[in-house]
């Protein structure tokens, strides 16, 4: 089956938007893998039910797609759409004025894959918890127990995004992630 060039460029924009607002999503919200699934899941369901399949009687090879714009999209550009908009609306919509909240560091690790990322695993008592990611030379400067000071804003969603952190005794940093 012949697929439209425009639905193949939306396909791939919605898709590099959806994995980076979604990365985004989960290591700066508190509860933000929980909202990147319940999006991907809200998208991909929304995508079956506007996808129409085509007319069985047209040939494969054919040329001429008569179906509406919308409802020729791939499913997964609707879930893709829904992460980026979510993901955008997520990180980027915050309400309120900054909170800053002392926390204990409760974990330390290294996740190595294509690449290195040094996590701290934090959980204030009200937000849940949370693996941020920090860079190197901060990481090393922490250790377990320690207290680590952080800024937490409130988006359109009622979640909380970590916007700085820093150790307790310090003015705020701009987080690594």
């Amino acid at each position: 089956m012949k697929t439209d060039k425009t639905s193949q460029f939306l396909w791939f924009i919605f898709l590099i938007l959806g994995v980076w607002f979604s990365i985004e999503t989960v290591n700066s919200t508190f509860f933000g893998f929980e909202l990147a699934i319940g999006t991907a899941l809200f998208g991909l369901i929304i995508g079956l039910v506007l996808h129409k399949k085509r007319n069985p009687s047209e040939l494969w090879d054919s040329f001429v797609d008569k179906r509406s714009f919308f409802r020729s999209q791939r499913r997964t550009t609707y879930m893709f759409f829904f992460l980026a908009v979510v993901g955008f609306l997520n990180s980027y919509m915050l309400v309120g004025e900054p909170e800053y909240l002392d926390t204990e560091i409760i974990e330390k690790r290294i996740s190595r894959g294509k690449s290195t990322s040094y996590i701290l695993a934090i959980a204030p008592e009200k937000l849940g918890t949370l693996d941020l990611k920090v860079g190197e030379e901060f990481w090393n400067s922490q250790s377990v127990g320690n207290t680590l000071m952080i800024s937490v804003q409130e988006n359109i969603f009622g979640l909380y995004v970590v916007t700085d952190y820093s150790t307790a005794n310090k003015t705020l940093k701009n987080s690594d992630t």
